[in-house]
């Protein structure tokens, strides 16, 4: 059983910086990773948290499984924090008006439909007059965890990627606020023949050749209720974690393919890609933004700029 002072031998006033190291160690699930980053040694930051589990008479995480997790005192605590956090910026702020401190950068991680087909345009909807906001790409891995784990990790400020409940690598950020940018869907689709019908369909009678999506990309995981549905209809016969790399095998015949609606819109429209099967076989997807607990001031004032008109979402109103 994990214990903590008792709240009576703490004092009303609390240090706030030891929230900010609460957010960080929720961030990083590590302790000698958040005391390294934060500049001190691991057994003073374990002293500070054990001070701030004092401060609020509960343990806030729980130290006998690595990575550590959150115990229900700290899924109570992590909104306020994150809340108190956002707010003693703004207070800051109050006699710097316009200044952003720190490097005027921040990064993000988007999966590479998104970053191909809706970032640069999302990106500069949002930009100032004369001032565009400096937003740095990161490489985009293979596959959906490993681009979570590397947002986990702090490599970057914001995650854009694609959003569907049955994608179980998405409940690694339950903790983490986010915004829905919207909706897409991903579309049976297939080259055309000589006659404009599509060369693979799903409603064929012999096994339909499909471009299939690597395990543990994140349209692998959407689909696999569909693909599990469909069974021995559906032969792979290619296998790739990029939809830019399956489109263009599916545009050259190889087999039919679940693609983007933002990357096929235009091929569609123009013949070059035809639908392979009904709406009923969609995949319909949310594009998020997600946001590190720990942002700079540029990273907040870009996320504040992004976010207005959007409801802020976390765990308490829908868990991905």
């Amino acid at each position: 059983m994990q214990t903590c002072p008792t709240p009576n031998r703490v004092g009303r006033v609390i240090n706030t910086s030891l929230f900010a190291d609460f957010l960080h160690l929720v961030q990083s699930r590590n302790f000698s990773t958040t005391a390294r980053e934060r500049g001190m040694s691991q057994s003073t930051l374990s002293r500070r948290i054990m001070q701030l589990e004092a401060f609020v008479g509960a343990p806030l995480f729980d130290r006998s499984i690595q990575p550590v997790s959150l115990t229900a005192a700290g899924e109570k605590l992590l909104p306020m924090a994150q809340d108190l956090s956002e707010q003693l910026d703004l207070i800051r702020q109050i006699g710097h008006p316009g200044s952003q401190g720190g490097t005027e950068i921040c990064n993000m991680i988007a999966l590479s439909t998104l970053a191909m087909e809706f970032f640069p345009g999302w990106l500069s909807s949002h930009d100032r007059p004369g001032r565009p906001w400096r937003v740095n790409l990161l490489n985009t891995e293979p596959l959906l965890i490993m681009n979570i784990n590397n947002f986990l990790r702090g490599q970057s400020e914001f995650l854009l990627t694609f959003a569907a409940d049955q994608v179980a690598d998405l409940h690694a950020l339950r903790h983490h606020r986010y915004i829905v940018l919207g909706e897409d869907r991903a579309c049976p689709v297939s080259a055309p023949g000589p006659d404009g019908a599509p060369l693979w369909a799903l409603g064929a009678e012999d096994p339909v050749p499909y471009c299939a999506y690597t395990r543990g990309s994140f349209f692998q995981q959407a689909l696999a209720p569909a693909i599990e549905r469909l069974g021995a209809r559906l032969r792979p016969v290619r296998d790739n974690s990029m939809a830019a790399v399956l489109y263009s095998m599916v545009r050259q015949g190889h087999g039919m393919g679940w693609l983007p609606e933002l990357q096929v819109r235009e091929a569609m429209a123009t013949g070059g890609l035809v639908r392979a099967g009904g709406p009923e076989f969609d995949i319909l997807s949310e594009i998020r933004l997600y946001r590190s607990h720990n942002l700079s001031r540029y990273a907040m004032a870009f996320w504040n700029r992004v976010s207005a008109g959007y409801e802020i979402r976390r765990k308490e109103l829908r868990l991905a």
